[in-house]
C-alpha cells in the first residue's frame, strides 16, 4: 500500500539499560495508529463493531471469528441488556 500523508510519524527514542547503553527503537503513538487504520477505505469491509450470531443451513450456531463468540456477545449485548433493565 502506498504511504499516505496523513500516516502516523514515527517517535525515535533512545534507552539505556543496564548492559547495553544508547538502544535506539521507534513507535508510533497507539490512537494515532489506529485512527489511521479505522481511517483506511481498503479495510472497512472487514471491520467489525458489534458481535452476530451466525447459523448453518440445520439452524446449528457457527463460530467463525471473534464477533460470533459467545463472549463478545456477553461482553457488549449483555451490558446493553443489563443496563435497560436497571432503567425500567
Amino acid at each position: 500500500m502506498p504511504d499516505m500523508i496523513d500516516q502516523p510519524s514515527w517517535i525515535k527514542v533512545t534507552v539505556d539499560f543496564h548492559l547495553h547503553k544508547g538502544y535506539v527503537f521507534y513507535y508510533r503513538d497507539l490512537e494515532d495508529v489506529i485512527q489511521y487504520l479505522l481511517r483506511q477505505r481498503a479495510y472497512a469491509e472487514y471491520l467489525v463493531f458489534a458481535p452476530i450470531h451466525e447459523f448453518d443451513e440445520e439452524y446449528n450456531r457457527v463460530y467463525t471469528d471473534m464477533h460470533t463468540g459467545d463472549w463478545w456477545w456477553r461482553t457488549q449485548v449483555g451490558n446493553i441488556c443489563c443496563e435497560c433493565k436497571s432503567m425500567c
